[in-house]
């Protein structure tokens, strides 16, 4: 009896060490599932791989690794690193792309883990987020603001709206406020000779008030800015070379498989341009090359 039992035991703790004693537990004399809180028959290995493979078991599984992994995710968000949020802080406020955390020699001159970029990203970014608008909200408090709104494109050709913010003192007038950083002992005003911004109306009026105190500046809008004006006016007219050239960019969009049947089969002039409407004069760059080569790319097409 003595040895039956002792075959026994080993045999019980061999299924413990295979499967985990995360998952099973034995006294010696019984096998216990932990998951499912129950006794497991143990005469063959056969019985507990059985068990091991039941729905229960299988299910009872799956929602404690759910607990375990959101109890993960709650301990690293109540305990957030100094290091890593001065990391953020400094990969965002020098405009570096969080893949250049990855850099293996970092490490060599920090003595810390470094984060990955996928930790910044989820558990630090957001924070950052919420303390610069905070800040921002403390700064404008009871204070009268301006806002300025440009509209531009990305990398990516989606659009992006810019938002600019500032505080207005009506003592120290933004103009005269830059040239007081470079005149801190007094404004020369005779010494502001041009003035040149947009054409916006807006602009003129304020440019006509500010010769008031600077009686030597001479006010002059950018030509650039006409030019871009005279652009879109010009696209506005021709709806169907717009639609041509709007097309064309869609076909050669992130499809390089088409990028080398255009160079295959038109070898002899560059690939299409890619107009960006708030790049001045793009749009008329890409007109005058459908007008030079149509007749090819329509036999490409």
């Amino acid at each position: 009896m003595p040895k039956c039992k002792s075959s026994c035991s080993i045999r019980l703790k061999s299924f413990v060490d295979e499967f985990g004693n995360n998952v099973f537990s034995t006294d010696g004399t019984v096998l216990y599932c932990k998951v499912c809180e129950i006794k497991v028959g143990s005469e063959r290995r056969f019985t507990v791989e059985q068990h091991l493979k039941t729905a229960k078991h299988i299910r009872t599984a799956d929602r404690q690794k759910q607990t375990q992994s959101q109890q993960l995710i709650s301990n690293v968000v109540g305990k957030k690193s100094s290091f890593y949020m001065d990391k953020c802080r400094a990969f965002l406020g020098a405009n570096i792309p969080f893949h250049k955390v990855n850099n293996k020699i970092f490490p060599k001159y920090t003595g810390k883990e470094i984060p990955e970029e996928s930790t910044l990203r989820k558990n630090y970014l957001t924070d950052c987020y919420e303390e610069t608008i905070k800040k921002i909200r403390n700064d404008v408090v009871g204070k009268k603001i301006f806002v300025s709104i440009d509209e531009t494109t990305d990398c990516e050709g989606r659009y992006v709206a810019n938002v600019i913010i500032g505080i207005l003192d009506k003592n120290t007038p933004v103009f005269d406020q830059s040239m007081f950083l470079l005149w801190p002992e007094g404004i020369r005003h005779d010494d502001v000779l041009l003035f040149v911004t947009d054409a916006a109306p807006y602009m003129i009026k304020a440019a006509n008030s500010l010769k008031a105190l600077y009686s030597k500046m001479v006010h002059v809008t950018c030509l650039a800015h006409a030019h871009h004006r005279i652009a879109e006016t010009i696209r506005g007219k021709f709806n169907n070379v717009d639609g041509l050239v709007s097309n064309v960019k869609k076909v050669f969009l992130k499809a390089p498989s088409r990028l080398e049947i255009f160079k295959t089969e038109a070898s002899g002039i560059p690939l299409p341009p890619v107009p960006i409407i708030t790049r001045w004069g793009t749009w008329l760059e890409a007109a005058f090359y459908y007008s030079d080569n149509f007749t090819t790319i329509q036999n490409v097409f």
